[in-house]
């Protein structure tokens, strides 16, 4: 087999395992020690259901919390205070990922 075919076979199979983009959460985070800080965009009530639950997971997949999200305004989530790393915030179907840096800083949420 040529280095060519084995690069279209792995492209093949590369789009073949990718899975269904997930939308993200209609939502900016912030975090504090202890604490996430989730800003609601003004479209997540329009196209919410009624109280979902939001849930945060850590790096590893481990759930951290689990609550009602407002879907409104600012929204404070308590979190263990030494959390670190990514998390997963989950709304139903929808997923975003936010990064608590291991220092003092901001965090990104990609």
């Amino acid at each position: 087999m040529n280095m060519k075919n084995l690069i279209k076979m792995l492209a093949v199979a590369g789009l073949m395992s990718a899975g269904v983009a997930q939308a993200s959460v209609p939502a900016d985070f912030n975090a504090t020690p202890g604490v996430l800080f989730v800003n609601w965009h003004a479209t997540a009530a329009v196209d919410g259901k009624a109280n979902p639950m939001l849930e945060v997971r850590d790096g590893s997949g481990d759930l951290l919390t689990s609550v009602h999200a407002n879907l409104t305004g600012t929204q404070v989530v308590k979190i263990p205070s030494r959390t670190q790393g990514t998390l997963t915030v989950s709304l139903g179907e929808q997923s975003s990922d936010y990064r608590i840096p291991f220092g003092i800083g901001s965090g990104k949420q990609s």
